[in-house]
C-alpha cells in the first residue's frame, strides 16, 4: 500500500514534463529555421508584405492574422505586417517571396501572369461575386500546386475576393458603344484585353498609380475594384462607376515554400487555419461591401453608379469569350481544371 501511495507523486511532474515537450516541439521552430531573426531567442519572425496602405481593410485583416499565428504559436513564430510597399514593390512581390526577401505576402494572383500564364483573372468568368468566392480557394490549391510549389518556391495558403475589376471613368459607359475611345487604366493583360474587346485602348498602369493617371489626365477611367476607388478617392477625378463584375480578382496569402518545409506540423496547422480564418471573413466583408457598403461609401463620395443589366452584359461577355477560350485552351490539362472551377462556381449562384 506504501508503493502505491508513493507512485503518483513520484511520476505526476514527470508526465506534465513530457506533456509540454510535446507540445513545444509540435509547434515551435527548432534551430537553424529559416526565416528572418528576432531579438527574442527562440522566435522566427515572419515577414508579410501588402502592397495596401496602412488602416486599409485588407491590411487590418493581415494584421489580425498576424496577431493570431503569433498567438497560437507562444511567439516562436512571429509575423510582422509590412503595408503599403514599405518592404517591397507590388511587381517584386512574387519574386520577393519565392527568394525569402519576405516571407510572406498578400496580393493579386493576376498581377503576376508573366511569371505564368496560367494565373491569369479570365475576364468576365465569374458572372457574381459569390461565384467569385467560390472559385477563390480551389483556384488557389490549383494555382498552388501545379505552379507555385512547382515553379515558384512559395506555397498558397488560402485566398479571397474584393470584388471584380470593374469601370470607373470621367464619362458614363453603359453600352457597348459607351466604351469606344476610351483610355482605360490596367493593372495587368488581362484587363488590357478585356478593354480592348470591348473597343478601348488599354493603358498599362498599376493601380498604386491610378489616381494621378486620372488626375493628370493620362487616362480617362481605369479598371479597379469598389473599394480601391474609395481607398483610394478616385472618385475625385472620375465619378461614373460602371458595374459589370468585369474581372474577378483573387489575392492569396503565399509563404515562402522553404521557410514552409521547415516549420514543425504544428506550426503550418495554425498558419494554415488562421489564413482560412482570415480569407472567410474577408470574403464575407466583400460580399457585403460590393452589395452594400462600397456602393453607399462612393456615393458619399459622389460617384454615379450603374448596374449594367443582364442581357448587355452577356452582350459584352460574348465578345470576350473568345479571348478566354484561346487563354484557357492554351493551358491545356491546367486549362481544363480552371474551367471547371469556374464553370461549377457559376454554375452554383445562377
Amino acid at each position: 500500500m506504501t508503493v502505491k501511495k508513493s507512485f503518483f507523486p513520484v511520476f505526476i511532474p514527470i508526465i506534465i514534463t513530457c506533456i509540454v515537450f510535446f507540445t513545444v516541439s509540435c509547434s515551435s521552430p527548432s534551430p537553424g529555421k529559416r526565416g528572418s531573426s528576432s531579438g527574442t531567442p527562440g522566435t522566427v519572425t515572419i515577414r508579410l508584405a501588402i502592397p495596401n496602405p496602412p488602416g486599409d481593410e485588407l491590411t487590418l485583416n493581415a494584421e489580425k492574422f498576424a496577431d493570431a499565428v503569433t498567438e497560437r504559436t507562444a511567439g516562436a513564430y512571429e509575423v510582422r505586417v509590412f503595408p503599403g510597399e514599405t518592404m517591397v514593390k507590388v511587381p517584386e512581390m512574387y519574386d520577393a517571396v519565392r527568394q525569402g526577401s519576405v516571407e510572406m505576402s498578400v496580393v493579386g494572383t493576376g498581377i503576376f501572369e508573366g511569371l505564368h500564364k496560367g494565373l491569369a483573372e479570365y475576364p468576365m468568368s465569374c458572372d457574381s461575386i459569390e461565384a467569385n468566392v467560390a472559385a477563390a480557394q480551389p483556384l488557389l490549391e490549383l494555382f498552388s500546386r501545379e505552379i507555385f510549389e512547382k515553379l515558384l518556391n512559395m506555397k498558397g495558403l488560402a485566398a479571397y475576393t474584393t470584388g471584380a475589376q470593374e469601370l470607373i471613368s470621367k464619362r458614363p459607359v453603359r453600352t457597348l458603344e459607351d466604351w469606344k475611345g476610351l483610355l482605360v487604366g490596367t493593372g495587368n493583360p488581362q484587363g488590357s484585353a478585356l478593354v480592348t474587346a470591348l473597343g478601348a485602348a488599354p493603358v498599362t498602369v498599376f493601380w498604386t498609380d491610378f489616381y494621378s493617371g486620372l488626375s493628370k489626365g493620362t487616362v480617362d477611367a481605369v479598371l479597379n475594384s469598389m473599394r480601391s476607388d474609395i481607398v483610394y478617392k478616385l472618385t475625385d477625378s472620375a465619378k461614373y462607376v460602371t458595374l459589370f463584375y468585369g474581372q474577378p480578382t483573387f489575392l492569396s496569402y503565399n509563404i515562402n515554400l522553404d521557410v514552409w518545409k521547415d516549420m514543425p506540423p504544428g506550426a503550418r496547422q495554425i498558419f494554415l487555419e488562421e489564413a482560412r480564418k482570415a480569407c472567410d471573413e474577408m470574403n464575407a466583408y466583400q460580399v457585403r461591401a460590393w452589395k452594400e457598403t462600397d456602393r453607399s461609401a462612393l456615393i458619399e463620395l459622389g460617384a454615379e453608379i450603374y448596374d449594367v443589366p443582364k442581357e448587355e452584359r452577356e452582350r459584352w461577355k460574348s465578345i470576350v469569350q473568345p479571348y478566354i477560350d484561346r487563354k484557357i485552351a492554351d493551358l491545356g490539362d491546367l486549362g481544363t481544371q480552371i474551367r471547371q472551377i469556374m464553370d461549377r462556381a457559376n454554375s452554383e449562384y445562377r
